[in-house]
């Protein structure tokens, strides 16, 4: 997965999907990050400061259609998130069949390399950027951990760490260790980018339970997979203009876009006071 979505890269995921789709061998995805500690970062950001009036409902309807084709994929699909996952990364999690998230690990030597502390988390931050997730990406948390603890977690922006998430039922599974012996199987299957992942206990988990999904009986687990999610994707190819219109028309405002440069800016201090 790349580290934000801009509109090119939403379009690239969801013909990504679909070549997936067109073949019949393929039963089952994993969806994974060639950084270490993200998974996603969510939205671009600077699709959103002083955008374009033609472009930002391009860029929406782009992020509208991967969660169509994710959520409702006929392929099974198992996030392997070894990073951090917020805003629109969590929405990508969310949309899986199943959610596998790396532990995290402390500050030192891990075979033989030492690394910084590394502690991945998720879930929707928008409220902390001044914006507020739409409406179908909150009914993802409402499904997955239910009304309250949503609507907590939506209004106070929280991202979980992996314990936390496990807990709440936002993921599926934590992994705790970082490294195993590598997966030969696994290694001929992952892109070159990704090839050395082989070793990594998160991949090899989500590989695991990709295998699982793929043995059940394409038909029936498809049909099993809509009786869940059918009213949910009707909803949003119902609401989808009226959804853009209402997302374009809050992020356009005075008050949201002072919000957002702030937040650019502070992003931009951040990177300064690391080099």
């Amino acid at each position: 997965m790349l580290p934000t979505y801009s509109c090119y890269r939403n379009e690239a995921i969801s013909a990504s999907l679909k070549q997936m789709e067109s073949n019949p061998k393929i039963q089952s995805v994993i969806l994974s990050s060639s950084n270490p500690t993200i998974f996603s970062a969510g939205l671009d950001i600077t699709e959103l400061v002083s955008p374009s009036a033609d472009r930002l409902p391009k860029f929406w309807n782009s992020l509208q259609q991967v969660y169509l084709d994710l959520y409702g994929s006929r392929l099974a699909t198992i996030a392997a998130i070894q990073g951090h996952a917020p805003a629109a990364g969590c929405m990508l999690a969310l949309a899986c069949d199943y959610r596998i998230m790396y532990g995290g690990h402390d500050e030192g030597m891990i075979n033989g390399e030492k690394q910084r502390k590394h502690m991945p988390a998720i879930g929707f931050n928008e409220t902390q950027l001044g914006i507020a997730a739409p409406p179908w990406m909150g009914q993802q948390m409402v499904q997955t951990i239910g009304f309250r603890k949503a609507e907590r977690a939506l209004a106070l922006g929280t991202l979980f760490p992996p314990k936390q998430a496990l807990a709440e039922g936002v993921i599926d599974e934590v992994v705790t260790e970082q490294l195993s012996d590598t997966h030969e199987v696994l290694q001929t299957l992952l892109p070159s980018i990704i090839q050395n992942q082989a070793s990594n206990a998160v991949m090899q988990r989500a590989f695991e339970e990709a295998t699982r999904y793929a043995k059940i009986p394409p038909q029936a687990r498809v049909a099993s997979k809509l009786v869940t999610r059918l009213d949910s994707l009707k909803e949003m190819d119902k609401t989808r203009e009226a959804d853009t219109q209402h997302f374009c028309g809050f992020i356009t405002q005075d008050v949201v876009q002072k919000n957002l440069l702030r937040y650019v800016e502070g992003l931009k201090q951040k990177s300064k006071g690391k080099k």
